[in-house]
């Protein structure tokens, strides 16, 4: 094979491996979109499985759980609810082992120190009064749970008061929209559908929701 042959079959050679990488790029993304969505599939089971953990925690012991607050890894009550009484100053974290279920989100990963981000670790926030005391149908919120949509529109009202919030932070990992401020006294939080912007993927329980379950659980 001459010289000139040679260079002719390499050229041939790196256009067909450019080929080959535009064939690869196109076909990854459509991969990478439905793994993310099959992500988000199982990301809203799992919140589908908590409510219903907590309301089930809610049958048996007359209230909701306290957030869990333990930052070590190695400490006794780490996943575990703290109190009652509850620990608000600071967010909130699902108590999963207290409820047996799992420690984080689709895109989470187990934290290894105290010092470690909560990547994918569920956010939790219930109101005071439902998780400090025996729950009756004279309970009334205390905290003024609002949930808002991307517009800032009320998504619960005087009657539909949101009781418990729990959330994913999605695939970037981050609270995104209102749920990155946190207030204490009177919380915001924020769902939608998945934006550039947005990608939290957010549950939560209204009053009458909880008071019909307990009910039905012969609870009240």
């Amino acid at each position: 094979m001459n010289i000139r042959a040679r260079g002719f079959t390499l050229a041939e050679l790196a256009i067909a491996l450019t080929v080959l990488s535009l064939i690869i790029g196109i076909l990854a993304a459509p991969v990478a979109a439905r793994i993310e969505a099959s992500q988000r599939h199982a990301a809203d089971a799992m919140l589908d499985d908590i409510i219903d953990a907590l309301v089930g925690f809610a049958l048996l012991h007359g209230r909701l759980p306290c957030p869990s607050i333990e930052v070590n890894p190695a400490g006794s009550g780490y996943g575990l609810e703290q109190g009652p009484p509850c620990a608000f100053a600071t967010p909130g974290y699902l108590p999963w082992r207290t409820l047996g279920l799992p420690v984080h989100d689709p895109w989470g990963r187990p934290r290894a120190s105290a010092a470690a981000p909560w990547d994918g670790h569920w956010r939790y926030r219930p109101d005071r009064r439902f998780a400090e005391g025996v729950i009756t149908l004279a309970t009334q919120p205390v905290n003024h749970i609002q949930i808002r949509d991307h517009d800032g529109n009320p998504l619960t009202t005087a009657d539909s008061r949101a009781i418990a919030v729990v959330y994913s932070t999605g695939p970037n990992l981050l609270d995104d929209g209102l749920n990155a401020a946190w207030s204490p006294a009177a919380p915001v939080f924020e769902t939608g559908e998945a934006t550039a912007a947005f990608d939290d993927r957010l549950r939560w329980i209204g009053h009458p929701f909880l008071i019909a379950r307990l009910a039905q659980g012969g609870r009240l």
